[in-house]
């Protein structure tokens, strides 16, 4: 091979190595992350029976928002998960759908059931305490399967969200504590 069409050959490398670290650059500062907050929840019934059988009701309102512009988002697939002391009492999942440009979704879950729980010693005095104020930590945590589409190019995600919230009991008359949205962490 000579020494011009090495050359070339190299040209053609190092400029497409450039393209794809300009675009790589440009996707990084140009794109934002998608934002998800919890803009209501109700805690209706969170009670321990037997000192195992966890009695619930929880319905959320969350927001899902595409911030970015030029590109939409395919959620695939949304498994949803509620956790007491990091412990899972229920869950489920969401049909698939697309969040447009600088689009805006709102997301409603409802748990309603019972769930074994087997709190050891440590987590049923942490149970008891917020018992005695009606004031529940809870978490929620999303694992989505999404597909972003830039012109011909489409990349698969798999990020988490995590929600933290500390939700009064409802029933139990203290419903004028008024919830403030929540933003909740996006990990990719």
């Amino acid at each position: 091979m000579s020494r011009t069409k090495k050359f070339i050959i190299f040209s053609i490398i190092v400029i497409v190595l450039i393209l794809i670290s300009l675009f790589i650059l440009w996707l990084m500062t140009m794109t934002r992350k998608l934002k998800f907050q919890v803009n209501n929840a109700k805690l209706t019934k969170f009670n321990l029976t037997n000192g195992s059988q966890l009695l619930f009701q929880l319905s959320l309102n969350m927001m899902v928002q595409n911030p970015n512009r030029g590109f939409g988002v395919f959620f695939d697939s949304i498994e949803v998960a509620v956790l007491y002391q990091d412990i899972k009492f229920s869950n489920m999942s969401l049909s698939p759908f697309y969040q447009g440009e600088e689009g805006k979704s709102l997301l409603n879950f409802r748990f309603d059931g019972q769930q074994l729980m087997n709190l050891d010693a440590e987590q049923l005095a942490v149970f008891t305490l917020e018992k005695l104020v009606d004031i529940f930590s809870i978490k929620v945590e999303l694992r989505l399967h999404m597909r972003v589409k830039i012109g011909f190019i489409r990349i698969k995600l798999n990020p988490k969200v995590r929600c933290g919230l500390n939700l009064p009991l409802v029933s139990h008359g203290r419903s004028f504590l008024r919830f403030r949205i929540i933003g909740c962490f996006v990990a990719y």
